[in-house]
């Protein structure tokens, strides 16, 4: 067979006829010194010499060992290679990496685990030798096709039994030695399979493993391993998620009391099979979407809420709930993609995780609801659409543009949620205080950068997208807020809105921006102001005493919409020049106002007095620009509307 550049392989059938051929040349020379070393020793002839070539032959003999070693290693690391060559032009050459001596160490470890330590020794002994050798094992993952010739050296029964075997005899290292082989695995499994006998325990890797409790040892091996996608997905779906979707109402625990401490892994081998899929997008949307096979009809949504109400019923449901939530925020890309970018791939897999979590609203597991405040984060551009309620009522949730819509700037979403569904997700989380202020603060942010885009916009041309946004936005705290009073329940909900304004007041500096910081509280207390029917007035009120706003609630919305508007440099006159702040050189905030008034108050004059005193020429300059005054009044109402909350009573 003609070399080529790529080529490179060894042939066991010529290896072994050179080993014949040295083995009786060593022979030979051999009986040639000893002959004629007995023919010169009678005549007192020196034979050093011939011991030299005594030597020679003694080192023919080590290499003839050496070379039979060699071809019972590549003999059995080239089971299951094809064969090369075709017809009369057959080859006896197997296809092999330039790695002889990588694989004399793997197989040097394979023996002595397979042959050795895991069958005549047990106890802390047992332990230790596993250990003290560990360091090794894990080494090979510098040379992947090493690695990979380990694992198929390593009998069967051993490997697929390996954290059982690691954790049954009491190791204190448990964890760590069994990281160390799952290294090694990953490595040979995200190397070209070069080592024939390898592609077999990469098929078993992910075939069916006969019993649960094998299922979990294989499991829990990859789980470390940091496997290539398509092996998470396939191991996954195999050796638990197929038979899970055709039959979930069964026990699935499958490890014990000594594994889970040994390890911390779940032992629900339903939970397990998700942590394999944890981290990885790819395998995570592949898993959903091949789950079952074709003997499977549910939609990816409906396999979604399986997982869920499972994690309900089952004495291991926090284990579930945890894993699962993390497949949905890889499967999302939640942490990987940006806002407002998503690949159409995460999206689509977002959409549908979203009408499964928010299906179960405050009813899903408590441990997958900071995966849901972590996906929130990362599609708000879809919840800002999907809490508008200015187009396309009646819009079902889904990929496609609504009919009639109207997009903004600055608002790039990769779906469309009914205001229905929206609303459900946010019952997911918000029913958490720290998960809703961290989804606050997203927002927040969201808000200002899109407000300051718009307005740069407009400032730019005759268009309204400041307003268009600001009625986002107001929907948006809306529909949060209506979903936080459902979940927490009326009093609770607005007693820690109060105490975020308070907190967030009192922090103020006095080159703070509001939008930034208190922003999104008080938009989504100006929200609630009127539609907490007996609430209303005592709400106001409090909130006023928190903020030193004035008596119309509604009008400290218009210093934030002015100052946005203004560093937008949308056109107007120039602002008095006591309306000017010396740190920034820009149009002062209401905080900035608010800190100076309290400041400069005194016996004679209430801070409240000062406050009017100096919002007096605020309100003068932007009475005296009719463009800019309008736009401010429309976008802060569009921010205070409740008709988001009410209409929510009808599009659900």
């Amino acid at each position: 067979m003609a070399p080529t550049a790529e080529f490179c392989g060894i042939d066991p059938e010529e290896m072994g006829r050179l080993a014949t051929s040295l083995s009786g040349a060593a022979d030979r020379l051999t009986a040639f010194s000893k002959e004629f070393e007995g023919k010169l020793s009678r005549y007192g002839v020196s034979t050093f010499a011939l011991r030299e070539i005594a030597d020679i032959a003694d080192w023919g003999d080590t290499q003839v060992s050496m070379l039979h070693g060699r071809i019972d290693l590549i003999n059995a690391l080239g089971k299951g290679a094809p064969e090369l060559g075709g017809g009369g032009d057959r080859s006896s050459l197997v296809r092999l990496p330039d790695e002889l001596e990588g694989f004399e160490t793997a197989q040097g470890l394979a023996t002595m685990y397979g042959e050795d330590v895991f069958d005549n020794f047990g106890g802390e002994f047992q332990a230790g030798l596993i250990h003290e050798h560990a360091d090794e094992v894990a080494k090979l993952a510098e040379n992947p096709q090493a690695a990979a010739a380990f694992f198929a050296l390593l009998p069967t029964k051993i490997r697929d039994s390996l954290p059982n075997l690691i954790a049954s005899n009491g190791s204190k290292t448990a964890k760590k030695d069994l990281a160390a082989f799952s290294k090694a695995l990953g490595a040979a499994l995200d190397a070209p399979v070069l080592v024939p006998a390898f592609a077999k325990v990469r098929s078993d890797l992910v075939k069916p493993a006969g019993s649960k409790v094998s299922a979990w040892n294989r499991l829990a091996l990859l789980k470390g391993a940091n496997a290539p996608p398509e092996v998470r997905s396939a191991a996954a779906r195999a050796l638990v998620l197929n038979d899970f979707a055709k039959k979930p109402r069964q026990d699935w625990r499958a490890a014990g009391a000594t594994e889970m401490k040994a390890y911390g892994l779940p032992s629900d081998l339903v939970a397990l099979g998700l942590e394999v899929l944890a981290g990885d997008g790819t395998a995570a949307r592949d898993a959903f979407a091949r789950m079952g096979g074709a003997d499977v009809t549910l939609s990816q949504t409906e396999k979604m809420k399986q997982f869920l109400a499972y994690a309900k019923g089952a004495g291991t449901g926090d284990e579930v709930a945890d894993a699962f939530g993390r497949v949905l925020e890889g499967g999302t890309e939640a942490t990987t993609e940006k806002a407002g970018q998503h690949s159409p791939a995460a999206a689509a897999f977002a959409l549908d995780a979203i009408k499964a979590a928010g299906s179960f609203g405050d009813d899903l597991p408590e441990p997958a609801r900071g995966s849901m405040a972590t996906i929130a984060k990362s599609y708000i551009h879809e919840l800002a659409s999907g809490a508008r309620f200015d187009k396309a009522l009646d819009r079902a949730s889904g990929m496609g543009v609504p009919a009639n819509w109207i997009a903004l700037p600055g608002v790039t979403p990769a779906f469309y949620l009914s205001p229905g569904d929206t609303h459900r997700f946010f019952k997911t989380f918000v029913g958490d205080k720290q998960l809703t202020d961290d989804f606050d603060t997203t927002a927040a942010q969201f808000r200002y950068d899109t407000l300051t885009a718009a307005a740069r916009l407009d400032a730019q041309g005759g268009t309204r997208y400041f307003e268009d946004t600001a009625r986002v936005f107001g929907d948006l705290a809306s529909v949060e807020f209506k979903a936080t009073l459902d979940v927490r329940g009326e009093q609770d909900a607005t007693n820690d809105l109060i105490l975020d304004i308070t907190k967030n007041t009192l922090a103020l500096g006095v080159d703070q921006l509001p939008i930034v910081g208190t922003g999104w509280e008080l938009t989504k207390a100006y929200v609630i102001s009127s539609v907490l029917d007996g609430w209303a007035d005592s709400f106001e009120t409090r909130v006023e005493e928190a903020t030193g706003a004035r008596s119309d609630f509604v009008l400290r919305q218009k210093y934030d919409m002015a100052h946005i508007l203004h560093e937008a440099g949308y056109p107007a006159s120039d602002p008095p020049a006591e309306l000017i702040s010396k740190s920034t050189g820009d149009l002062k905030t209401y905080d900035e106002l608010l800190v100076e008034a309290k400041r400069e108050a005194n016996d004679d004059k209430t801070w409240e007095q000062v406050l009017r005193q100096k919002l007096t020429p605020y309100e003068q300059w932007m009475d005296r620009n009719e463009s800019l005054d309008k736009k401010i009044e429309y976008s802060s109402r569009f921010l205070a509307s409740e008709q988001a909350k009410e209409q929510l009573r009808v599009w659900k």
